[in-house]
């Protein structure tokens, strides 16, 4: 499986001893691995996630307006800030795989670099119930 880097790995691996889900479904697994990324994961507190490692950021889309005073008063469990174009689209895309929330492929396509591209590719593939990519760094 290809991680982006070592830093990734071991994210995905705390992702999956929280959620052993990971392991028995194919959505879950792709949303933990996308999850896992480290420019994403420095955006939750992996122990307040209940649900996933998305928690947060479904928080956020319950009222984005309100999320940065609820952040400011200690009130979530993760923070929006940290997010570059390319990594919210990676995230999105992540959503998509997870529960079908609607995502604009193109959007990342023009967005992600290769390392992106690659964890894109990657998700895509753990997502499917017979994965066939063998990617490496």
């Amino acid at each position: 499986m290809y991680f982006a880097n070592e830093q990734h790995k071991i994210n995905f691996q705390r992702i999956a001893a929280k959620f052993p889900d990971v392991k028995k479904a194919r959505d879950y697994y792709a949303a933990c691995y996308i999850g896992a990324y480290p420019e994403i994961y420095k955006c939750f507190v992996l122990e307040k996630q209940v649900h996933g490692p998305f928690d947060w950021y479904f928080d956020y889309l319950s009222d984005p307006g309100d999320f940065a005073e609820r952040r400011d008063r200690g009130e979530t469990t993760g923070d929006t800030a940290p997010l570059t174009g390319q990594t919210r689209c990676l995230l999105e895309l992540g959503l998509n795989l997870w529960n079908g929330r609607d995502f604009d492929l193109s959007v990342g396509l023009r967005s992600w670099d290769r390392e992106l591209y690659l964890v894109a590719l990657q998700a895509i593939d753990l997502r499917r119930s017979s994965p066939i990519l063998s990617l490496t760094q």
